[in-house]
């Protein structure tokens, strides 16, 4: 019986990811531009090919009729490979209904329908072009035979697609892009039929094992898959006829794409990676693990010995090694001797004299048998290592011996074997980042072991600490930048049109109404600072909580939601002295009370308004990115809020909130609170209507509540934005508001950056100086 998995491996939802996001754009961009001129030019050529052509042509196209996918269906049953025969069904399938699909969507016609000079060479039907049907299917049949059968066959498969999309556009019913529409139709039918139908699993490759290893000389009795931490490759027991015990490592086809994503993980976040190119071939890989483990044996590294290379059909790549009857670091039942763990320094220093870093010495790596350790599996090794990736081999044995043994004896023999210095220059890599998948899941289950063995090894070699190594290229805040960056970009693109005009008025801007709004703007801090005061029962100083705020508007600047200032008064809280609970508490009811405020004014504002709320909340809530941005955000909430912790401590913020709450009317506070938050909104409003007024809007006290109410759901949008300061939605959400006011769109957009730099962008600087100042005085 065959055994699938239906875990899909990273490879296999790159690829996924890629081929739709690609068909997505390359859909996107076809069905909104015209036909360019390469394209038409190509297709001219294509289409005039000579005529004798055409026979040999209209024969290859059948390839990508839906016949053909029953044909090799039925192929593939007649040969007993009823696998195939699945995945043909399935991916063929996908493809002829994905790209009718498609074509529904984008509704861009055939060619003879846009272009003049066309020769129609067949019979074409249906009215729409992109993607091609016939390409789509010959793409899935092609690629399922590719990975299914010999190397060789990808040229194969990659020529019929070719000559399907050839034939195509030469009998006139397909452009260009139209083709390649259909290969990545596909692609992306091929990438869903492997996750619905599941990874092959061993079974199916034992019988070619067997195979492979009886044209190598070895008749195998019987064949076993070991089980474990084998990340690309599948390893393998075999015992032989003689009775010899044999391990077999298959790597290669869809067993390789966990360590081929695992590298391309690690080129693109860290520093300085040496890591083996992830494009190598499986038997070139195969080779190289080899190569190195002839070259540890002969320093004296006690590893399995090489038996043999063998190649499997299907392109899996097999290095056969003696059997070590050892079990992994990791599996070791019981206390680990203090002479292995010896041993396995001991093996290290040889391997490191040698020039040879082993570069994933995680604990499935390490075999134990009594007093002996073994290192294994050096595929992912280098000879003529650098000294920083032994220092990494250290950190990851360190970690590894110091789940099994006490933190202290594991040092205690590395300095040993290795020396202090060797030790001690592995400090600075001694970080989470470092480690492999396995590493770092010990790390989290051991909390505080790094610190110990950092400790540890500086208490022996005082003289040699040193900063963490920056081994990180690109961290999740760096990605989220760029992704916020791409969205303030989308967000500002049709904005541009008018800001030549709204800078010519914000440079003949009315002086001392840009000084009001300024003013306007500052006031805002004191005002937050005096909530921040009444929320924590006058516990802070006036000034210190004015400094936080002024501080806060930079650190806002660095995440969405005003996370970073609700971060920066929870941390000047806690350091003057309030408990973790009631600094979280004080903070909940600043912004509980803003809430209350606007709940407050909202019934006295609607009144004065000249139009209902209902289309200003329209009007400022239309821009695409900014629905999307908030169906992601309640996602998340929904998604964290599934989780029984976070609703308990959710449960447990709220009624902190609400007890906080109830003890303010006991200590009159409540009404000031309230007071000082609703004054702080309306200073808000007051500032925009003060740069409306600095832009030439002329003064007219109607337009004021309206002008507050606009800000009230803008600032309501800058919290649920996806970017710092809700930067991008907030101006367009303004503009639109003002828009629905009958503010002209010039005097809007340009009274809207007044506001912004006003409120966001000049008070940047001044909270880096604040921000300075509060790290200067400890009050961070």
């Amino acid at each position: 019986m065959v055994t699938r998995t239906h875990r899909p491996s990273p490879a296999l939802l790159v690829s996924l990811a890629v081929s739709a996001g690609l068909l997505a754009a390359v859909s996107a961009l076809t069905r909104h531009r015209p036909i360019p001129l390469w394209e038409r030019d190509l297709f001219t050529l294509i289409n005039q090919l000579p005529a004798g052509l055409t026979p040999v042509l209209v024969v290859v196209m059948q390839v990508g009729s839906y016949a053909a996918v029953l044909v090799a269906a039925a192929t593939a049953v007649i040969l007993r490979r009823t696998g195939i025969a699945w995945r043909f069904l399935l991916a063929g399938n996908l493809a002829y209904w994905l790209a009718l699909a498609v074509k529904a969507v984008v509704a861009r016609q055939r060619p003879a329908a846009l272009l003049t000079d066309v020769t129609l060479r067949d019979t074409v039907t249906g009215l729409l072009g992109y993607p091609s049907g016939h390409v789509a299917v010959a793409t899935a049949l092609a690629l399922v035979m590719a990975q299914s059968g010999n190397p060789r066959w990808r040229h194969l498969a990659w020529m019929v697609i070719a000559l399907v999309a050839v034939a195509r556009i030469h009998v006139g019913a397909h452009l260009p892009v139209d083709a390649v529409g259909g290969i990545l139709v596909g692609w992306l039918a091929v990438c869903l039929a492997r996750l619905a139908i599941g990874e092959v699993g061993p079974q199916q490759s034992a019988r070619d094992l067997r195979e492979a290893l009886r044209r190598r000389g070895f008749d195998v009795r019987r064949l076993e898959l070991i089980p474990g931490d084998a990340r690309g490759s599948q390893p393998w027991q075999a015992v032989t006829d003689a009775g010899r015990r044999l391990f077999v490592k298959a790597t290669g086809g869809q067993q390789r794409d966990a360590d081929w994503a695992y590298k391309l993980y690690r080129r693109l976040r860290y520093r300085h990676v040496a890591d083996t190119p992830p494009y190598l071939s499986a038997r070139q890989q195969s080779e190289h693990e080899a190569y190195l483990t002839l070259l540890a044996e002969r320093a004296g590294v006690r590893v399995p010995a090489v038996v043999a290379t063998a190649t499997a059909p299907g392109g899996n790549a097999l290095l056969v090694q003696d059997f070590v009857d050892a079990a992994a670091l990791d599996a070791v039942v019981g206390p680990v001797p203090i002479a292995a763990v010896r041993d396995a320094w001991e093996q290290v220093a040889l391997l490191h004299r040698a020039g040879i870093a082993h570069r994933d010495l995680r604990a499935a790596n390490v075999l134990i048998g009594g007093d002996r350790a073994y290192l294994v599996d050096l595929g992912f090794g280098v000879d003529d290592a650098p000294a920083d990736q032994w220092a990494k081999d250290i950190v990851e044995m360190l970690v590894a011996l110091a789940t099994r043994v006490d933190p202290a004896t594991v040092v205690a023999a590395a300095v040993d074997r290795l020396g202090p210095e060797t030790v001690a220059d592995s400090v600075p890599f001694l970080q989470p980042p470092v480690l492999s998948h396995a590493g770092r899941s010990a790390v989290r289950a051991h909390p505080g072991l790094l610190k110990c063995l950092r400790e540890e090894i500086l208490r022996r070699c005082p003289d040699r600490a040193r900063p963490p190594a920056k081994v990180i290229r690109a961290a999740p805040r760096d990605i989220l930048l760029l992704v916020v960056l791409g969205l303030i970009v989308y967000l500002l693109l049709p904005q541009l049109g008018e800001v030549r005009t709204a800078l010519h008025l914000m440079v003949h801007a009315k002086p001392v109404a840009v000084v009001a709004t300024l003013l306007a703007s500052a006031l805002t801090y004191l005002l937050s600072a005096v909530v921040l005061r009444l929320a924590t029962a006058n516990r802070v100083p006036l000034g210190e909580a004015t400094l936080v705020q002024v501080a806060a508007s930079f650190a806002n600047r660095l995440a969405p939601g005003s996370l970073g200032g609700a971060a920066l008064s929870l941390r000047y809280l806690h350091q003057k002295g309030l408990a973790t609970a009631e600094a979280a508490t004080a903070v909940a009811v600043s912004r509980t009370a803003g809430v209350v405020s606007v709940v407050v004014l909202l019934p006295v504002l609607l009144p004065f308004a000249r139009q209902p709320a209902r289309v200003l909340i329209h009007s400022s809530t239309k821009a695409l990115p900014l629905l999307l941005g908030t169906l992601v955000a309640l996602l998340v909430l929904a998604a964290i809020l599934a989780a029984p912790r976070v609703r308990r401590r959710g449960r447990v913020a709220a009624d902190r909130v609400i007890a906080a709450l109830r003890t303010l009317p006991h200590q009159h506070r409540l009404r000031r609170l309230l007071a000082a938050s609703v004054t702080l909104t309306l200073t808000y409003g007051l500032c925009l209507y003060l740069a409306l007024l600095a832009t030439g809007q002329p003064i007219d006290l109607a337009l004021l509540p309206p002008v507050i109410l606009v800000c009230v759901i803008g600032e309501g949008v800058s919290s649920a934005a996806p970017t710092p300061g809700g930067l991008g939605a907030t101006e367009a959400a303004l503009v639109s508001g003002l828009l629905v006011y009958g503010v002209e769109l010039n005097i809007a957009v340009a009274s809207v950056l007044i506001y912004r730099l006003a409120t966001f962008w000049i008070p940047v600087p001044p909270g880096y100086l604040a921000l300075r100042t509060m790290t200067r005085r400890r009050l961070l």
